[in-house]
């Protein structure tokens, strides 16, 4: 699936089409307010126009369907199954029904089968089962770290084991908080089981995107913090305008040009203010205007050779029949 965004989807996997891997997950991490459920809701969008069911668990309550309808998210019964959960234990019941039945109808093993995007927003307000009892028994709201952590593990952990002989990828989000850079993992920490399952970690710090005084949306720096498919460290800016959600064109002709694709146009008279390929593509230079770029400019520009896929196409698994056949 894609992100939606084509210089994130490049950042996180080397390919300008690519973002949510098949058969893993892809964590979705950053501080409050930095816009981790703004690229879950993009990453949502993009799997129902490729034709994906998309399971939504929405742990925060946050979710508005008046923004989610705006931006093209389908949330009928057809296209969503959305369900609001409170502990882990709740995200283990609905999954493994959800799992229960996709198998009876369709199998194991059967890429023929309907895809499926699950998308959990947040680990973080998950509670477990021992914090809600110390709550009700005496309205002590005290902290299970340590069990908290185990039951995550638990999860994320059966979760990755089902995604993998099924059509299904996953998407979480999760907080992250301040640490020493000292300690050699950056200045943002996380825990210990997100480091671990996910083939993907994209890390989102915020910044306010602004239109004279009003704050309008979200301006995220999005780094690769943890990839099986490309640079770890890249890093691209991107904006998220309230109203319109994220575009596929944010922040590309700026990585395009750090790649050396695109410079700004020499060429006199009315190519001013125009960008344009630094290598003939398709045996001519390639000119365009980065304020209103298209889908035939950015897959115009791709065929450049800078632009050539850092990875291989993530392919699905060479799955064996029981026969034990290839």
């Amino acid at each position: 699936l894609s992100s939606g965004n084509y210089a994130l989807n490049y950042s996180l996997t080397g390919d300008w089409n690519k973002f949510v891997p098949l058969g893993r997950s892809t964590a979705l991490v950053g501080p409050s307010g930095s816009g981790k459920s703004f690229l879950a809701t993009s990453a949502i969008r993009e799997a129902q126009r490729a034709g994906w069911h998309v399971l939504l668990l929405d742990s925060e309550n946050a979710l508005d369907t008046a923004y989610l309808q705006k931006i093209d998210v389908k949330i009928d019964e057809e296209s969503m199954t959305y369900v609001k959960v409170t502990m882990i234990e709740d995200v283990n019941q609905v999954l493994a029904e959800f799992f229960s039945a996709y198998v009876k109808q369709y199998g194991t093993n059967n890429y023929d089968g309907p895809r499926v995007l699950i998308v959990v927003d947040s680990l973080a307000m998950l509670a477990s089962t021992t914090e809600l009892e110390n709550y009700e028994r005496d309205g002590t709201v005290k902290g299970d770290q340590g069990q908290l952590a185990k039951r995550r593990k638990a999860m994320l952990k059966m979760l990755h084991g089902k995604i993998a002989m099924l059509p299904m990828a996953l998407v979480f989000t999760d907080h992250v908080y301040p640490q020493d850079v000292m300690m050699g993992d950056g200045a943002w920490a996380m825990t210990n089981s997100v480091k671990f399952f996910p083939s993907i970690t994209a890390l989102a710090t915020k910044l306010k995107l602004k239109e004279g005084t009003d704050v309008v949306g979200i301006r995220m720096r999005v780094e690769t913090y943890k990839s099986r498919f490309a640079k770890i460290g890249s890093k691209v800016e991107l904006e998220l305008p309230y109203s319109t959600g994220l575009s596929p064109f944010s922040g590309l002709p700026d990585l395009l040009e750090e790649l050396g694709v695109i410079t700004k146009s020499d060429v006199p008279g009315k190519k001013q203010g125009w960008m344009m390929s630094t290598a003939p593509i398709d045996g001519e230079v390639y000119f365009f205007k980065p304020d209103n770029m298209t889908h035939e400019d950015a897959q115009k520009l791709f065929k450049h050779p800078k632009a050539q896929p850092t990875i291989s196409a993530v392919e699905l698994p060479e799955l064996e029949s029981e026969e034990g056949d290839e």
